[in-house]
């Protein structure tokens, strides 16, 4: 079915190539040069990033360093729901805490999230 679909594409004149099995190669040449673990590293980071609370939260230690507290505040979360997020985020390289006394604050690690987006989109 897909391989038909390649062929009425190339028919159209939208894609340059003419000949489908070596259009084919071509694809599966672009993927095979995907390393795999790199890969597996964005789609976890993505995944992190895709809930709205976890959004809230970067968009909040955009301004600096918060405490696990002042977050459940901010977002009228509970300690467990709040720290779930955290850890989810903190364990992708997304943000990273740093323990003052009792208190852990924690920041944006804006490296991982500009690294997965520069190589997802360059």
């Amino acid at each position: 079915m897909s391989k038909a679909r390649l062929e009425r594409l190339l028919e159209s004149g939208l894609c340059e190539c003419e000949d489908s099995q070596e259009h084919v190669r071509e694809l599966k040449k672009l993927v095979e040069q995907l390393d795999g673990e790199v890969v597996k590293r964005q789609s976890y980071v993505l995944k992190a990033l895709a809930d709205a609370t976890r959004i809230k939260i970067l968009h909040l230690l955009k301004n600096r360093p918060m405490c696990t507290c002042e977050i459940m505040v901010a977002l009228d979360l509970t300690e467990p729901n709040a720290s779930h997020h955290l850890n989810l985020l903190e364990r992708n390289d997304i943000v990273k805490s740093e323990r003052t006394g009792k208190w852990i604050f924690y920041t944006l690690q804006r490296s991982t999230i500009k690294e997965t987006f520069n190589t997802v989109t360059s």
